[in-house]
């Protein structure tokens, strides 16, 4: 598999490291069809997932201060971009 034009299949994202999943959300093409936009999807929240438990677990003052941002937003009626940690 080419990775930089060819989309991984979910299962490859579902065991694939921090790192490769890194490389595969700056590199691969813009999805063209619903399985490529699936992919995409859950790769990215992946990502997510394991990157705040990274930041949990190893910088937990940092998490607490973000989730605090996040509720003041959302309290103020501000929906935020990224999700708690």
């Amino acid at each position: 598999m080419n990775w930089q034009t060819t989309y991984p299949t979910l299962a490859t994202v579902m065991e694939a490291s921090f790192e490769t999943l890194c490389t595969w959300a700056e590199s691969l093409p813009v999805p063209t069809t619903d399985v490529e936009r699936t992919v995409l999807r859950r790769l990215i929240a992946r990502r997510h997932e394991m990157a705040a438990a990274q930041l949990r677990e190893k910088a937990p003052h940092i998490a607490d201060q973000l989730n605090d941002i996040i509720d003041r937003m959302e309290r103020a009626g501000i929906k935020s971009p990224v999700r708690r940690m």
